[in-house]
């Protein structure tokens, strides 16, 4: 009864929020997505199939209990879970609904507390923890801070919690094929972990730029299979132009590509189809940046970026900088990277952009990869008191978030608002579909990304053999004895 009762609330905020919608479907009653974003209708779609329903009892009820999700306030995504009110804005009312849904649902009261206003959530969170407080149900941390936690002793494996059935459609296969360390899955990813979906990085294009240079159409390249590294370099060097004529590369030229230093090297070997780290058969994270592979894809990234100038180096220590956005919207680069939060800074760009996924390899390379930078897995503190209770909302947020979150985050704000074309949307698609974590970028990303990797491309460092060797001792031995910490808890 409650859960019907619960489906008839949603039903009816759905129909009230469709009451409210623009009619897109013109004159011949078509469907496009329009390319304007202002025109886009502000409904959410109908979910194309049925999902089935939480396994949860029937007579389950906490009686009013509270449940709080520890979230980390950060400006490169939406972190927020517990929306105050409504407000007319379609994702902000979705998470409002959906909470809401699952206080009626389950009989509890879901509230959240700010960890951090920055770096890191850890020395937030632990001393909650170490004076036994159950004031936190589920922490949203940063991905670096899941080592510490667990190395400490601090958290739970999922593995210990009832009703979460990780097969379940509200569940990220994907990537939480990689939220495993020593045994312990210390984090589920779901749909109402939206700061995963605004940490996918992409590359936009200018059409203006495309259109200028006669140059083929990267849709066309990503459907065919034909988006590749040679292929974005090719193009790259086309564009480039000594705009003000003054001999130099600077800030008021056109340049093939931008980026922050630090995102080039990942963003580029993750879309080539490779890893900086991996899971021996242990289960333990090692070093995969000596293969062959992996050094092809290397010196190929240098040699699209540096050797022909075609990206441009900005100061800003931002994931998307400044300078870049402002660049890209005045038509001086072909290609940016960006993170999915960072493309709501474009929609008042004037001319066209389009989204596309990073190149592969080379055309022999099967699918397209797209990177997730960062996320913030849910960790479950050891102080909890009742894991039916941590176990039943999470599976009914996740399906509550799956139902009303997903459609208007990903079919309305994102689709309808920032995506330019129909062509854009359906590369969005093909991105979600497959999108990849990798350890050295994520979990290990001080050690990795931010270690070594990010100052030799800042210095064009290539020397990656011996730069590997001179790091990997000692990573190794960092991961070792975190390893070790973990199973002694």
């Amino acid at each position: 009864m409650k859960r019907m009762l619960a489906l008839l609330l949603a039903a009816l905020l759905l129909f009230a929020s469709c009451a409210n919608g623009t009619d897109t479907s013109g004159e011949n009653g078509g469907t496009d997505t329009p390319t304007d974003p202002s025109a886009a209708t502000e409904t959410v779609p109908e979910t194309e199939a049925p999902l089935p329903e939480p396994d949860l009892p029937a007579d389950l009820n906490f009686s009013g209990a509270a449940f709080t999700f520890g979230v980390v306030d950060n400006p490169n995504a939406k972190n927020a879970i517990v929306m105050e009110e409504v407000t007319g804005e379609v994702l902000n009312d979705a998470q409002y609904d959906a909470i809401n849904l699952v206080n009626e649902t389950l009989g509890v009261t879901v509230g959240e507390y700010v960890m951090t206003s920055g770096y890191p959530a850890l020395n937030s969170l632990t001393p909650i923890i170490t004076a036994g407080d159950d004031a936190i149900q589920v922490a949203n941390v940063f991905c670096v801070d899941a080592t510490g936690l667990l190395s400490g002793g601090y958290v739970l494996g999922y593995e210990n919690i009832p009703y979460i059935d990780l097969s379940k459609p509200w569940w990220d296969q994907g990537a939480n094929e990689s939220l495993t360390l020593a045994g312990i899955r210390y984090a589920a990813i779901g749909d109402l972990s939206i700061s995963t979906h605004d940490l996918t990085y992409v590359l936009l294009f200018s059409s203006a730029l495309i259109d200028q240079n006669s140059l083929e159409n990267p849709y066309s390249l990503v459907f065919e299979g034909k988006w590749t590294m040679d292929k974005m370099k090719a193009m790259c060097e086309t564009v480039l132009l000594d705009a003000n004529g003054n001999g130099k590369r600077d800030k008021e030229d056109v340049f093939g590509y931008l980026s922050a230093r630090k995102m080039v090297l990942p963003s580029f070997w993750i879309g080539a189809g490779v890893k900086s780290m991996e899971f021996d058969e242990t289960g333990t994270p090692v070093l995969t940046m000596g293969d062959e592979k992996f050094e092809s894809v290397f010196q190929k990234i240098f040699s699209m970026t540096y050797d022909n100038e075609a990206w441009f180096l900005v100061n800003e220590d931002l994931d998307v900088p400044t300078d870049n956005l402002n660049m890209f919207s005045a038509n001086q680069s072909l290609f940016l990277d960006c993170s999915l939060f960072y493309v709501a800074a474009l929609r008042e760009m004037e001319t066209d952009f389009g989204i596309i996924p990073y190149p592969k390899y080379d055309e022999s390379q099967q699918n397209y990869c797209a990177r997730i930078s960062y996320y913030m897995p849910p960790m479950i503190p050891k102080t909890n008191q009742n894991l039916e209770l941590v176990g039943a909302v999470l599976e009914e947020a996740n399906y509550q978030a799956k139902r009303l979150i997903t459609p208007a985050y990903y079919d309305i704000a994102l689709k309808g608002k920032y995506a330019r074309d129909k062509e854009s949307i359906q590369m969005l698609d093909l991105i979600f579909d497959s999108r990849v974590i990798d350890l050295g970028d994520t979990l290990f990303c001080s050690q990795v990304r931010d270690g070594f990797v990010a100052s030799m491309f800042s210095s064009n460092n290539r020397d990656l053999a011996s730069t590997v060797a001179k790091n990997v001792k000692v990573i190794n031995k960092q991961i070792s004895k975190m390893v070790e910490a973990i199973g002694g808890n």
